[in-house]
């Protein structure tokens, strides 16, 4: 509007097509911005969208249905290269359109107007004032409440409009607009029952010359009487809403689809690895994705819209990053490897079936900057920016050969001069600036560490890497029992995995092997790693960080970078018959096959560009909490 309305506008009421106005917009228009660029009222969950979109709780939010808009302050700010800015680095993620979009940029300058000028959503719904003014917003309940009984916008934002159902509240008022416009002949009215003993049969569409008393004697009662059908209705589906609520709270867990899931999946999965090409690179297959294509995946709402997982659609270049069943993708993107979810198993059997491909996909090795769980931590920096992609099974699942193991099982495979110096360069600078899992958390208080010491790593119970590493909980147990053998007279640490302190959950530490000193939660693993000599895990990164450092390393499961020749292993997977150094296996896991994003500006970048990401990004936390 800004481009297109002459230069004397100065400012614009932009209107939505589904509302009715039924007082002068004199006022609204008259009302100043006070150097804001948009004013409107709330959204009436804004605090819910705050979250999924990363924004303070408080944030200014409004719905974008009925705004004030300073049209001379866009031209003087150069609104629309902002915009195109924006939207080169979050196109993919949008999922509510232009108000997105305007509350993510634009929150600090926006202003809220009296909620009488655009009452929305479920605000018409009894209770609705009690239940969610200043609970799911920031509204004034005595406002809210005088704005729903008079209101001077009213705004029809559920699903079924009033030219299609009779649903919304005010639909009748809706229906009386309608009358005094051309378009009522064009329009009609919704179906509705004639009487209560007979079937609901159609209203046929109003003659043009049809009189006022017509209509408040025939299609009002009509009306009362839908609406009463309506609310029995939906008393009876509330009422069974609860009773199946009830039977779901006792319902024992799903089984999963397939009788034996385990073997299945790799029957399947070398099954699939026979057609699979001979070299396979994450981010050139990524570059080779159609834009806008269609991807099938387990990922669940939380974790794709507002979660950890959101980036993967700016990198897949598509919107269209979802579950489904009604169509076939373009590609599948398992997210998760849970065998007992009949997602996850949908999307196996669409791919194996109808030989469409499939990735495995997991946070990149250092591409994550706070833990999942971290209350304190904003979207941006709960969003990974990184992915390791494989295209034969999950990397951590030693079941199975995957795309990392077959490519360092194969004799012919060796870097180049030049693959092995970058490698090693980049090894040095991840260990120089302690990255690791989740790189937000560098700040330690001092603790002293002896010499000698050996460090064992917890990890966060239940994971899966733990069951796909050939382990179970008795592995951490005998972990412990060698530590403390295997090193007489040696100061034996334990580190609490951070989700186990983030989520408040149990770890595998025992207090009753008192020569183990349980280090405190806030001392970070990167000041501890370097200053022990020896590391015992399961089948946690952290053993691949002491390998990058030169630790010795004693691994009781399976993991991806045990098996080559650097670890001590307890378990041993037999596939694994060469012999590799660090930088290949770094090579291999963090760079061939993860690719890694510019959050600000949606393009895919290095793993070198990554480390000076997530540095900006640790300076900017700092800055934010002093």
């Amino acid at each position: 509007m800004h481009k297109l309305l002459p230069d004397d506008a100065k400012k614009v009421i932009y209107l939505d097509s589904d509302l009715i106005i039924r007082k002068s917009i004199h006022e609204l228009f008259s009302m100043p911005f006070d150097g804001a660029l948009f004013a409107g009222v709330e959204d009436t969950i804004s605090r819910a969208y705050n979250t999924k979109f990363g924004l303070p709780e408080n944030a200014a939010h409004p719905n974008a249905g009925v705004l004030l808009v300073n049209v001379e302050l866009m031209r003087a700010i150069g609104f629309s290269e902002l915009v195109e800015r924006y939207l080169d680095a979050n196109r993919y993620r949008l999922v509510l359109g232009d108000q997105q979009i305007i509350s993510e940029i634009f929150y600090p300058s926006i202003k809220y107007v009296p909620v009488k000028w655009n009452v929305h959503g479920s605000m018409f719904q009894s209770g609705w004032v009690d239940d969610a003014a200043g609970t799911q917003n920031f509204m004034d309940k005595k406002e809210a409440a005088a704005a729903i009984a008079d209101p001077a916008i009213i705004h029809y934002t559920l699903k079924r409009k009033p030219w299609i159902s009779l649903e919304h509240p005010k639909s009748l008022e809706w229906l009386t607009y309608l009358q005094i416009t051309p378009y009522a002949e064009e329009i009609g009215v919704p179906p509705l029952p004639k009487a209560p003993a007979k079937p609901a049969t159609q209203v046929a569409k109003p003659p043009a010359d049809r009189s006022w008393r017509h209509f408040f004697s025939i299609i009002v009662p009509a009306t009362i009487f839908s609406f009463a059908n309506i609310r029995k209705t939906r008393i009876a589906v509330g009422k069974l809403e609860k009773r199946l609520t009830a039977v779901e709270k006792k319902a024992p867990e799903p089984k999963p689809i397939v009788a034996n899931p385990s073997v299945t999946l790799k029957n399947i999965l070398v099954s699939r690895s026979i057609n699979l090409p001979v070299d396979f690179n994450a981010r050139s297959m990524i570059e080779g994705l159609t834009p806008n294509s269609v991807v099938m995946s387990n990922v669940n709402k939380k974790d794709m819209e507002g979660g950890y997982a959101e980036n993967i659609k700016t990198i897949t270049k598509t919107p269209n990053f979802s579950y489904f069943t009604d169509k076939l993708p373009d590609s599948v993107f398992l997210l998760s490897q849970r065998i007992e979810q009949e997602m996850f198993w949908r999307c196996v059997q669409t791919a194996y079936l109808y030989d469409i491909p499939m990735y495995f996909v997991e946070v990149a090795l250092f591409g994550a900057f706070a833990s999942y769980f971290d209350p304190e931590a904003t979207l941006n920096e709960r969003r990974a920016l990184g992915f390791m992609i494989d295209d034969m099974g999950y990397y951590f699942d030693a079941r199975q050969p995957s795309r990392i193991e077959r490519t360092l099982n194969d004799p012919s495979f060796s870097l180049s001069e030049e693959e092995r110096e970058r490698a090693r360069t980049v090894i040095d600078r991840i260990c120089a600036e302690k990255l690791t899992k989740y790189n937000k958390y560098v700040d330690s208080p001092d603790c002293d560490i002896e010499p000698g010491a050996v460090l064992v790593i917890d990890q966060k119970k239940g994971d899966a890497s733990i069951e796909f590493a050939g382990a179970n909980d008795e592995s951490f147990q005998r972990m412990l029992d060698d530590a403390v053998k295997e090193n007489p007279g040696r100061p034996v640490y334990f580190k609490r995995h951070p989700d186990s302190i983030q989520r408040n959950m149990n770890s595998y530490r025992n207090r009753n092997i008192l020569e183990i000193i349980v280090l405190p939660d806030d001392v970070t693993i990167g000041s501890v790693i370097d200053r022990c000599d020896k590391i015992y895990t399961v089948s946690s990164q952290v053993g691949f960080e002491g390998l990058m450092r030169g630790k010795e390393v004693v691994t009781l499961g399976a993991p991806f970078y045990s098996g080559w020749g650097l670890t001590d292993d307890r378990g041993s997977v037999q596939r694994r018959t060469q012999k590799r150094t660090i930088e290949e296996i770094f090579h291999v896991a963090c760079i061939k096959q993860s690719v890694y994003l510019d959050p600000n500006t949606g393009k895919l970048i290095e793993i070198e560009d990554l480390i000076e990401i997530i540095l900006q990004m640790r300076l900017d936390n700092a800055a934010r909490r002093t």
